[in-house]
C-alpha cells in the first residue's frame, strides 16, 4: 500500500518503475497532472486520495475589497459617499465628508437614488449605516419593492426583492421629517457570491468554530444530498447562506464571525494524513490506484507496451479494491456533520 504520497514521491517512486531514468521527471510530472485533471473532470474516485481542507474564517463586517476577492460585487455605485457623484439628489440631501446627510427641510417624501442593474424578481442584499438620526424616518428600496422603515441609528442589513420598476433604482426615500445621516451603503446580488460551486470543487462541508479536521467528505455527483442537507437540517432561513441550483451561496457579510469549512484538492497533501484514523478506509487505496494508472499513461508514452499492460492491470485492481472498500464504508456523505456554521 502507498502512503504518505506527495507529488515528490509519487515521482520518484513512478520512476523507479521504469529504471530511474533521470530523463522521465518531467514527463512523469505532467502525466500526473493529466491524471489529475482527468480525474477531476470525470468525477471519479481518483482524486480523493489528494484532498486536503481548506477553512476560511469569514468576518462580520467584511469590506467590499475582501467579498471582491471571493468573488461577489457590490452593485452599488459610490456606497461610501466619498465624493458628490453617482447619486441623485432629492430635497434636503446633501453628500459631504462621506455621508449622504438629510436636513429636514423637504416638505414631503425626498430620495436619494441612483440607477442599479438588478434582475425582476431577484432578491438582493442592502447593507447601509445610519447615524445622527434626530427626527422621521427613512425607508430603502429596490426596483420599487420597499425594505424596511427606519428611525434609529445603527447598521443596518436585509433582504429586498427586485420589483417590476421600468427603471431599476436603488432609492433611500426620507419622509418628510427624517433628519439624519446615511454611509456604507452596498446591494450584493445573491447569485453573485459563487465562492464555492459544487460541481468545480467537489463538495463542501461545515464544522464548529475551532474545528481543525474534516468531518465529512462530499463526491461530485452528489448536489442532490447536499441540497437536501443543506435545506432540510439547517434553519428555515440561512442566516450566512443560501442554495441556488448548484452553488451555495454566501452572504457578503454576516452579523457574526463564522469559519467555512471547503473540501479542495491538493497534490501536495501527505496521503498518510488523510488516511489515519480516517473511517473512509478506501481512501487507503486511492493512492495506489493513482500510481498505477500515472504509471499506465508514463507507459503509453513511452510506447513500452508490456509496462503499459502491466500498469494498466494494476490499475484496474486498485480501482476495485477503492470500490470495495467504499461499499463497505458506505457512502462518505451518509455522516455529514451540519456543525455550527450557520
Amino acid at each position: 500500500m502507498t502512503v504518505g504520497l506527495t507529488k515528490g514521491n509519487a515521482i520518484s517512486l513512478i520512476g523507479s518503475r521504469f529504471g530511474n531514468r533521470s530523463d522521465l521527471d518531467t514527463i512523469i510530472e505532467d502525466e500526473l497532472n493529466l491524471a489529475q485533471t482527468q480525474a477531476l473532470e470525470g468525477g471519479d474516485f481518483l482524486p480523493w486520495f489528494l484532498i486536503r481542507e481548506v477553512k476560511t474564517t469569514i468576518l462580520a463586517g467584511t469590506t467590499r475589497a475582501s467579498m471582491d476577492a471571493l468573488g461577489a460585487s457590490d452593485l452599488s455605485t459610490n456606497g461610501s459617499f466619498s465624493s458628490d457623484t453617482g447619486w441623485t439628489k432629492g430635497t434636503g440631501w446633501t453628500i459631504s465628508g462621506g455621508k449622504a446627510a438629510s436636513d429636514g427641510s423637504q416638505s414631503t417624501t425626498s430620495d436619494l437614488e441612483q440607477d442599479i442593474s438588478v434582475t425582476q424578481n431577484s432578491y438582493y442584499t442592502l447593507r447601509f449605516t445610519l447615524s445622527s438620526v434626530s427626527a422621521g424616518n427613512l425607508t430603502p428600496k429596490i426596483a420599487a419593492t420597499s425594505g424596511t422603515v427606519r428611525s434609529s441609528n445603527g447598521h443596518y442589513e436585509e433582504r429586498i426583492m427586485a420589483g417590476a420598476g421600468t427603471t431599476p433604482r436603488l432609492e433611500i426615500s426620507a419622509n418628510a421629517d427624517f433628519i439624519g445621516s446615511i454611509d456604507n451603503v452596498s446591494v450584493w446580488g445573491e447569485g453573485d457570491a459563487k465562492l464555492l460551486r459544487v460541481y468545480e470543487h467537489g463538495g463542501v462541508y461545515w464544522g464548529a468554530s475551532g474545528a481543525t479536521a474534516p468531518t465529512a467528505e462530499l463526491l461530485r455527483g452528489t448536489y442532490k444530498y447536499l441540497w437536501s442537507k443543506l435545506n432540510t437540517e439547517s434553519p428555515a432561513a440561512p442566516t450566512h447562506y443560501a442554495i441556488r441550483g448548484r452553488d451555495l451561496i454566501l452572504y457578503p457579510v454576516p452579523s457574526a464571525d463564522f469559519e467555512l469549512f471547503t473540501v479542495g484538492y491538493h497534490r501536495e497533501t501527505p496521503f498518510a494524513s488523510l488516511a489515519s484514523g480516517n473511517t473512509n478506509a478506501w481512501l487507503r487505496h486511492a493512492a495506489d490506484w493513482f500510481i498505477a494508472e500515472a504509471s499506465f499513461r508514463v507507459a503509453y508514452h513511452l510506447k513500452d507496451n508490456e509496462s503499459l499492460q502491466k500498469f494498466q492491470q494494476e490499475a484496474a485492481q486498485a480501482k476495485a479494491r477503492v470500490m470495495m472498500a467504499h461499499r463497505a464504508n458506505a457512502h462518505p456523505t451518509e455522516g455529514i456533520n451540519m456543525g455550527g456554521a450557520a
